[in-house]
């Protein structure tokens, strides 16, 4: 079957792979749809540990086959991918930290993903969706729970004030959800003047451009002392070290893009982040109690019943043929892009 393989730092190619093995308590997806993660880009731009690997992780598609001991209904059922595959056994998976395990997978990273024809989980790793759910929309509710774990690690609650530095993706993601589950005020920011036309459009009450903005005495402008939950969802140093300020005392800041390794920041960071008595959380992953948590089953009601612009945060599609193509173009910085969404089966 056809498969996109990472094959060295920015070099990826549409490759033959054998067919995956279905093994007992396994299902066999054939992809649909398959979305490009920050993360994908993130390993083609600065390399992975293990090559060749077939990236891909937001997906969905139809269950075509189920191994010894899975029901055999799930056969023909719709289905997203949800990639974490913990132990479900360790003390950190007992107490509902997935993402904690220490002996977990992923697909996309540490196995075979889902750019490619077919993909094979454990059964435990589907969420079944409505046939009425186009197949882009449903790889959408992965990169949607990570924006929804992001506010719960934020303490957030409806009428609340927040922020988003980034409006990438997720960023985009995290301002629908405020918009979902009533901020009161959102504000968000990007260097990028279409991803903050894009906020607006999707909720966003305010928007910045730190370029020409001052991003802290407008916060302060609207909200007096600062905002009650603050998201870094850039990755940006700049960013990350604008947090303090423009977040209230005691309120909560969460830590979402990842940021360069050899980025540093001054101690003054954490006086300031000690005065102010902030709760610092950082975000990795989406998973809760009961598996796979709460965050994927309020993404597919908020999927079904429109709440949720799925059809807004793709702005490219195109078959597995093209990625490679789509990757050059993104690492020469020549397409700005929200989600693209490859379909495997075309």
């Amino acid at each position: 079957m056809r498969a996109l393989a990472l094959q060295d730092r920015l070099r990826i190619e549409v490759v033959d792979v054998p067919e995956p093995a279905v093994g007992p308590g396994d299902v066999l997806l054939d992809v649909y749809a398959a979305a490009v993660c920050g993360s994908d880009i993130h390993r083609f731009l600065r390399g992975h540990r293990e090559y060749p690997m077939v990236l891909g992780h937001e997906a969905a598609g139809v269950i075509s086959a189920v191994g010894e001991g899975v029901d055999g209904a799930l056969v023909g059922r719709h289905a997203a991918l949800v990639p974490l595959i913990p132990d479900h056994t360790c003390p950190q998976c007992l107490a509902g930290r997935f993402s904690a395990c220490g002996a977990y997978s992923f697909v996309g990273s540490r196995r075979p993903g889902a750019f490619a024809e077919r993909l094979a989980v454990p059964a435990a790793n589907i969420l079944l969706v409505p046939e009425e759910i186009p197949f882009e929309h449903a790889a959408l509710i992965e990169p949607s729970t990570v924006a929804r774990h992001t506010l719960d690690l934020g303490r957030f609650e409806r009428g609340q004030t927040a922020m988003v530095l980034g409006a990438g993706s997720i960023g985009l993601m995290l301002v629908q959800w405020l918009r979902v589950l009533g901020a009161s005020q959102t504000i968000a920011t990007d260097v990028a003047d279409a991803n903050l036309e894009a906020a607006r459009a999707m909720g966003a009450h305010l928007t910045l451009n730190p370029t020409r903005d001052d991003v802290t005495a407008e916060v302060r402008a609207r909200t007096g002392a600062g905002v009650d939950c603050t998201i870094e969802a850039s990755g940006s140093p700049a960013a990350l070290a604008s947090v303090v300020e423009v977040t209230r005392p005691r309120g909560a800041v969460v830590l979402a893009g990842n940021q360069p390794p050899d980025a540093t920041l001054p101690m003054t960071f954490v006086e300031q982040l000690m005065r102010r008595e902030l709760t610092l959380a950082g975000c990795f992953m989406s998973y809760s109690a009961p598996w796979p948590g709460h965050e994927w089953t309020d993404s597919l009601a908020a999927v079904m019943d429109g709440s949720l612009d799925m059809t807004a945060m793709i702005s490219h599609r195109a078959p597995l043929s093209m990625a490679p193509a789509v990757f050059d173009e993104i690492a020469a910085r020549r397409l700005v892009h929200r989600k693209i969404v490859f379909d495997p089966s075309s």
